[in-house]
């Protein structure tokens, strides 16, 4: 949560537009309040919030330099793409928590603030430069891609692959997309509806 505030208070001093700049900079202090309530949920399931951002943290801020954008609606179509997937796979995994405290997650991951915002400053930019849209659908199958790899990497394989000597290490990632296939089908199915929404092609 923190990590998509700090994303949407940079470009809010980015956004060559005043008023989206101000509903950007809004989202941020919102999801710095999701932040705020998630922690105390974390905690009653025996989760250190300061622990998850050692194992994961550095992973996530690693996807997030390298799909970095080379200008605002980069940038826009980046957090379009990768939270949009990171949050579907989060509200997925959340099912695995008891009733009540799966509910509240969902609450909080269920929000689509950020998605209706990206959407709408996306789809005007492309309504009005067409030539933007050939980028932005380039871009985004490499942004997806990098996004599937990241969620691959948030996996613990030693609990979820059965015991087995692979050759090599290519061997390895293709048996550990195989099994998370299946759920990977939900997340790109998603993310089609997204970017048809723009009227781009996944």
């Amino acid at each position: 949560m923190v990590t998509v505030a700090e994303q949407l208070d940079y470009q809010s001093e980015t956004a060559g537009d005043q008023t989206l700049s101000k509903k950007l900079h809004l989202l941020s202090n919102k999801y710095y309040s999701k932040h705020s309530e998630l922690i105390p949920l974390l905690s009653k399931l025996g989760v250190e919030a300061s622990k998850l951002e050692q194992l994961y943290g550095s992973s996530v801020n690693q996807l997030l330099e390298r799909t970095r954008g080379a200008d605002f609606y980069e940038d826009m179509m980046r957090n379009y793409i990768v939270f949009g997937m990171l949050q579907d796979s989060f509200r997925r995994l959340a099912k695995g928590l008891t009733p009540a405290r799966r509910l509240k997650v969902e609450d909080l991951l269920a929000a689509q603030e950020l998605e209706k915002l990206a959407q709408s400053t996306l789809f005007a930019a492309i309504a009005a430069d067409p030539k933007l849209g050939h980028r932005m659908a380039l871009y985004g199958r490499m942004v997806v891609a990098d996004c599937l790899l990241e969620i691959r990497n948030l996996i613990d394989f030693d609990k979820v692959l059965p015991a087995a000597s692979y050759q090599d290490q290519t061997e390895r990632t293709r048996a550990q997309f195989k099994i998370l296939e299946p759920y990977t089908s939900e997340l790109i199915a998603a993310h089609t509806v997204r970017m048809d929404q723009l009227g781009l092609t996944a």
